[in-house]
């Protein structure tokens, strides 16, 4: 079985062999993240870690995208999106709506959450279940709806 971070080197080495430099650029500064995350933690990120990682570049880059675009800077804005399209593909398969609202209220029936105060609990419980398939804040609207 290959992990994330098989995965990832996969693909950098097609894209060098491609010499597509946009694409090689944000994939080796995704590993770089990565690496620095092992080096520092001195450990070997598991697939669940290095998702976290990913989401994290990615949020990185919306919140770039955002002031870009409040300074109508919209050539820089443009190469963010690239970015996160790239950075996209490994990320697994994106949840319905269905299967998030189906996940959310299996979530708080087992959570036994009533009011806003059970919100933690619930996200909680979910995280490992939305780990790159679904917007943390989304889930997070989704359940207040539900608990409000």
């Amino acid at each position: 079985m290959t992990t994330l971070k098989n995965q990832i080197t996969d693909v950098l080495k097609a894209t060098m062999r491609a010499k597509e430099m946009s694409k090689l650029t944000v994939i080796r500064g995704l590993q770089a993240a990565i690496k620095q995350i092992e080096i520092d933690e001195r450990k070997e990120l598991d697939d669940v870690q290095v998702l976290a990682v990913i989401e994290k570049q990615i949020k990185q880059r919306k919140d770039s995208i955002k002031a870009y675009e409040g300074a109508n800077r919209q050539d820089l804005a443009s190469k963010e999106q690239a970015e996160i399209e790239v950075i996209s593909q490994f990320l697994p398969a994106a949840m319905t709506e269905d299967e998030l609202d189906s996940i959310i209220a299996q979530a708080i029936t087992a959570q036994e959450a009533t009011s806003m105060k059970d919100m933690g609990k619930v996200m909680n419980s979910l995280r490992p279940l939305i780990a790159g398939r679904a917007d943390p804040a989304q889930v997070s609207a989704k359940i207040k709806a539900k608990l409000a």
